[in-house]
């Protein structure tokens, strides 16, 4: 059986705040290997803006090249409509049968699970482990967890147990205040990304073209 997280976004662009994110998860769970899984239409955010998925696909194979335990995975560009997580999961399950997989995600997004689209039946389909940014709060996350999900059982500080015999880890991660639309912003003040993006998508981040033009804006003029 091969352990398998999956971390998914609009990685628009990719940057290190995601790929120390998926770093951490693996070491902290013990997982084989990490899929960094851009969305295909991510369904909470606006397409205005967004590159085009083969970019942003392109951009992660990039980032991930000679990271070891972490791969990029093109199966939400196969896949009509919204990238919707619990399809995608049970997608997964049925190709993946014998692995076990987890789904790496961050403390605000696991508070508005409620919201997503059968977002309460993930930890029917897989493993929830939760970066916690500096600050979060862990028992209030742990609580939130009981409320939601009946049956909860807590088997350590950084792991409880989901009645379908899935488990929530609590990944502790270290400050890293970087953001896409940070990225953004300083590739059209044309500002230099080193250290914010890995370097390989960095290059071709910094060369641009006109997809990156349509979707976020005409750079400053040299």
């Amino acid at each position: 059986m091969t352990r398998i997280g999956i971390l998914g976004g609009s990685f628009n662009p990719i940057h290190a705040g995601h790929m120390r994110m998926a770093v951490e998860a693996r070491e902290a769970v013990g997982l084989d290997r990490v899929l960094l899984m851009p969305a295909g239409e991510p369904p909470h955010k606006s397409a205005e803006g967004m590159l085009p998925f083969a970019h942003r696909l392109r951009l992660v194979e990039l980032a991930v090249r000679g990271v070891a335990g972490l791969s990029a995975s093109g199966v939400e560009g196969t896949r009509p409509g919204p990238s919707y997580t619990v399809e995608t999961l049970a997608a997964l399950r049925e190709k993946m049968p014998g692995d076990e997989l987890t789904f790496i995600m961050g403390s605000e997004s696991f508070f508005a699970l409620p919201t997503w689209q059968r977002g309460l039946e993930l930890p029917h389909l897989a493993s929830v482990a939760v970066v916690l940014r500096q600050g979060a709060d862990a028992e209030g996350l742990s609580s939130f967890a009981e409320a939601n999900w009946p049956g909860m059982e807590r088997v350590t500080p950084a792991q409880l147990r989901f009645a379908t015999g899935n488990s929530l880890h609590l990944v502790p991660m270290p400050v890293l205040e970087v953001s896409s639309t940070d990225i953004r912003r300083r590739w059209c003040e044309r500002r230099s990304l080193a250290m914010l993006v890995p370097q390989a998508a960095e290059e071709i981040i910094e060369r641009g073209g006109n997809a990156y033009d349509q979707a976020w804006g005409k750079r400053a003029e040299l």
